[in-house]
């Protein structure tokens, strides 16, 4: 049982004590003046020592005690020392004024002892201590495909508009990063970052019962906007790349080698079978298919891409180097991840090329294959793009891409 009541001229919070640490703290009930008169003081008050009662409990609920230690449990440490009738510094985190006239005047229909019990109290409710506690309600880690993003979100808002407590953010805030993302030419970026952010305040809000409007809810951004095209790889770059995968037994050199004549991702790459590869003489290829590690929805990425040139060496060197169900897995360690991989390697293709990248690649070889007037059709089955002819089964066999293919080797 938990309450508060008003004594003379002063509020009172006043808790039972759980049955099982009666003994050990030698009392039933805890009493502690709130030293307010005001109910919105008190009320902020009565949920942050409510907050430290509960940190004595659960530190004390699990111990073993012996029976010289009953009743040494020094309870004053864990109570709050307030000021006399001084507005606490966290009540504009953690009620608003229409909140409190509600409570006060039985408006709401939640009771006020539901109100400051059954709620969480954030130890500071300003943004960046905010997010330690969205991800734990989320159940995000760092291994979350969104926890990157989510962090970046963060970061840039606390650059664009500063670190302030969370209720404290407005429309002024959400249009200022808006028109950052718009000047800067990064409006997709700048989209993801506003849905992150909408579901961040969004939870938070309906967790510590604040009233107020989304400042990040129903944005519309510029319909076209700059986007920068990518450059693929020139004839000096494809050398460069091609050296490399000669002269080194690395996971890099593997990778890009691969890459080079295939048009793979790295996803679809890394967690490719050793059933999925076969490297006999006459068509050498390698199956892209749904397997353990992945998952394949979209029935153009399911296809079969003949190996020709460095990609069959590479793909024959990590064979050789491996032993592995899954080759590329004697290559990485237990805490890797897809995007970790493609920031490493295109941290690396930047520096032997004119600043390019992973998407160079895939580039780079349409370029390849349309300059020998290979056939839309197979190029679109080479990549895994969507088809025109969706609605005919005309199969290209694997001679036919093979031939293709084998004409862009340099």
């Amino acid at each position: 049982m938990k309450y508060i009541y008003k004594h003379g001229n002063q509020y009172w919070y006043q808790r039972a004590i759980p049955r099982k640490l009666t003994k050990i703290l030698g009392k039933k009930t805890i009493k502690i003046s709130l030293r307010t008169n005001k109910i919105s003081t008190a009320l902020i008050r009565a949920k942050l020592q409510s907050a430290e009662h509960k940190k004595m409990f659960t530190s004390l609920i699990n111990k073993k005690f012996t029976i010289n230690f009953l009743k040494k449990v020094d309870i004053s440490k864990f109570n709050l020392s307030f000021k006399d009738d001084s507005d606490d510094l966290l009540s504009k985190m953690l009620l608003n004024k229409e909140q409190i006239t509600n409570l006060a005047t039985k408006k709401s229909e939640q009771s006020i002892e539901n109100f400051l019990f059954t709620n969480a109290v954030p130890n500071n409710n300003f943004l960046s201590k905010s997010l330690e506690n969205y991800l734990r309600l989320k159940k995000i880690n760092s291994k979350s495909a969104q926890y990157s993003s989510i962090i970046n979100s963060i970061k840039y808002l606390i650059k664009i508009c500063g670190d302030k407590p969370i209720d404290e953010f407005s429309r002024i805030d959400s249009n200022k990063f808006q028109n950052f993302f718009i000047l800067e030419k990064r409006i997709s970026t700048g989209q993801r970052y506003q849905s992150n952010l909408f579901n961040f305040f969004k939870t938070l809000y309906d967790c510590f019962n604040i009233n107020k409007k989304n400042p990040f809810e129903n944005i519309k951004w510029p319909k076209t906007y700059f986007k920068p095209s990518i450059e693929p790889l020139n004839m000096n770059e494809i050398q460069k790349i091609i050296s490399i995968t000669k002269e080194e037994k690395s996971l890099f050199s593997i990778i890009i080698g691969c890459i080079l004549n295939t048009g793979v991702s790295v996803n679809e790459l890394i967690s490719i079978n050793r059933n999925e590869i076969n490297l006999n003489q006459f068509n050498p290829y390698i199956l892209i298919r749904s397997n353990d590690l992945r998952k394949i929805n979209n029935i153009y990425k399911k296809r079969i891409i003949p190996l020709v040139g460095v990609s069959f060496e590479s793909m024959d060197k990590l064979l050789k180097l491996s032993t592995n169900e899954y080759p590329f897995y004697n290559f990485l360690d237990s805490n890797f991840t897809i995007k970790k991989i493609e920031s490493k390697i295109n941290f690396r293709i930047k520096k032997i090329t004119d600043a390019k990248s992973l998407k160079s690649f895939k580039i780079s070889l349409i370029e390849r294959l349309k300059k020998i007037n290979c056939p839309e059709e197979i190029i679109s089955e080479i990549l895994g793009l969507k088809k025109r002819s969706i609605f005919y089964k005309n199969e290209i066999s694997i001679e036919m891409k093979y031939s293709w293919l084998n004409q862009i080797i340099e």
